[in-house]
């Protein structure tokens, strides 16, 4: 199982250099190469899941003649499921490239980025080493800016690259500072045998370092005030912006969940996390609702949705983490990729007829009925369904983002039909919804939470959790205000306020000779 471990990591590899070397005269031949390569690491992603389920982790080490560590990979219960991810998007995403891509120029270059990126992101997963994951961390980067660049000669791709290598290159310094300091107090640390108490006595090298790794993962995940990159990325292919927002972001949590026994000593570095997270949820959710185009929507969930990623690591809940960012990975790559009919669809809502003026009345019913519905449909999904003991933390933050999204949605659905028949309607769905929801929370949770690294919970968590639950109400109850009163006088000003601040200018064109502006002119 070893050696299927090592040949996942280099299938990509060998697909990015067949790119590099054949690439223009066989496009399409190596696009397949590429696309079979990523369905067979998934693949063995599962094979590796299954082995470690029912046995135990895998691993391969290297070390020096004196016993020294010198580099390790390795497979647990969470590198298996993040590989899962990893595999799972890069293959749909290259499959997808097959056509969109087919005659273009350029498409041997999506192959060879794509495979260096699955190559170093499941390198990520896997590394066993704080140096190894740094390679990994930086590889990733570097290849999300090569893939980035496939349209070079286009002003806005060029732009997107520039800030995208300028907030990353901000983030790998952060981290190698960081792995710096750790390295040299702690030597080469093996990453599965963390344990808290080791990092627990405080001191200017641990908090400094500390620190940066929050900073790199702000950085990487497009986390305010690292943000403003992720945006000037929409010239970008979609399959590149599947890829992006379906697995690079993520890279922020992986890399705070993985190495939550050293962060999570610092009550500075997860409240960093904490604050960023928060801000970057309120942010990116409101500046989400009032884009208009679908991709640009689309960017601002991604942050933040990542924002609650963040935070969730900032409370110290990493099986949250770990299953946000995976059901976020999936999700997002679908919508990427289904970006084009999202145009269709919103036709086709266009087109319904308007929704009925309700009366003053109605509207705070509807509002306490969207509140209170979704609330006590998964209280009583949790009675039916036990979670695991240990991992309630992390279920409660997951049931306030479920809570949320279900009023918003069941507030948009009541004010069409404000019934009574409606209501019940809603329930029996969200009961539904509900039981599926909180057994599959409890599926994942119960088979992370032997290899999920040990952390320290903050005593203040329960307070943030309720912040977050405040947060996310207000939100999902503004989006659906009525446009008379103060809400909704509060929502315009708070639309035109955000669509500022959400506003990337463009590249600045080149500046004409005086000679063609005075011709111009004339």
């Amino acid at each position: 199982m070893s050696a299927l471990l090592v040949g996942v990591l280099l299938l990509p590899l060998l697909a990015s250099l067949s790119a590099l070397l054949a690439g223009s005269r066989h496009p399409r031949l190596v696009g397949r190469l590429g696309a079979a390569a990523a369905g067979v690491g998934l693949v063995s992603a599962f094979l590796i899941a299954v082995h470690v389920a029912v046995h135990s982790s895998v691993s391969a080490t290297l070390r020096s003649a004196d016993g020294d560590l010198i580099a390790q990979i390795g497979a647990n219960r969470l590198s298996a499921l993040l590989l899962v991810l990893v595999y799972g998007v890069s293959m749909v995403a290259q499959v997808f490239a097959q056509r969109y891509l087919a005659c273009d120029s350029r498409s041997w270059w999506f192959t060879a980025g794509t495979g260096l990126l699955t190559a170093a992101s499941a390198g990520l997963m896997t590394s066993g080493t704080l140096i190894g994951l740094a390679v990994s961390w930086t590889l990733a980067g570097t290849a999300l800016c090569l893939l980035l660049a496939t349209y070079w000669e286009l002003p806005a791709a060029r732009d997107g690259v520039l800030r995208t290598a300028a907030a990353f290159l901000l983030g790998d310094l952060a981290l190698w500072l960081g792995v710096g300091l750790l390295t040299v107090r702690w030597g080469n640390i093996s990453l599965f045998d963390l344990s808290p108490e080791r990092f627990q006595q405080s001191s200017p090298t641990l908090l400094a370092a500390t620190a940066l790794i929050v900073v790199a993962a702000l950085s990487r995940s497009a986390q305010i005030p690292f943000h403003r990159w992720l945006p000037a990325t929409l010239a970008a292919p979609t399959p590149v912006s599947a890829l992006l927002h379906a697995g690079v972001v993520n890279a922020g949590g992986v890399l705070l969940v993985r190495l939550s026994p050293i962060v999570s000593g610092s009550a500075i570095a997860m409240g960093l996390a904490f604050t960023a997270g928060t801000l970057s949820v309120l942010y990116g959710g409101i500046v989400m609702l009032i884009k208009t185009d679908i991709k640009g929507s689309l960017v601002y969930s991604t942050m933040a949705q990542m924002g609650f990623m963040i935070l969730t690591c900032g409370l110290g809940l990493s099986a949250a983490a770990v299953f946000h960012l995976v059901g976020h990975g999936f999700y997002k790559a679908t919508l990427f990729l289904s970006s084009g009919s999202a145009i269709a669809k919103r036709r086709q809502k266009a087109a319904r007829p308007p929704a009925p003026k309700l009366t003053p009345a109605q509207w705070p019913a509807i509002q306490f009925t969207a509140m209170l519905l979704p609330a006590a449909t998964l209280y009583a999904a949790s009675s039916v369904v036990h979670l695991p003991s240990g991992e309630h933390g992390s279920a409660h933050v997951l049931m306030v983002f479920t809570w949320a999204t279900a009023a918003a949605a069941l507030t948009g659905w009541l004010a069409r039909n404000p019934s009574v028949r409606q209501v019940l309607t809603g329930a029996v769905a969200l009961f539904g919804a509900a039981i599926g929801y909180v057994a599959l929370v409890g599926a994942v949770t119960g088979f992370l939470a032997p290899d999920l690294p040990p952390v320290t919970i903050l005593p203040t968590s329960t307070l943030g959790i309720v912040a977050v639950a405040v947060i996310l109400g207000a939100v999902a109850l503004l989006r659906q205000a009525p446009p008379d009163g103060w809400a909704g006088r509060l929502q315009r000003a708070i639309y035109a306020k955000t669509f500022v601040a959400g506003h990337i200018p463009a590249t600045r064109p080149s500046q004409l000779p005086t000679t063609q502006l005075t011709g111009a002119l004339q």
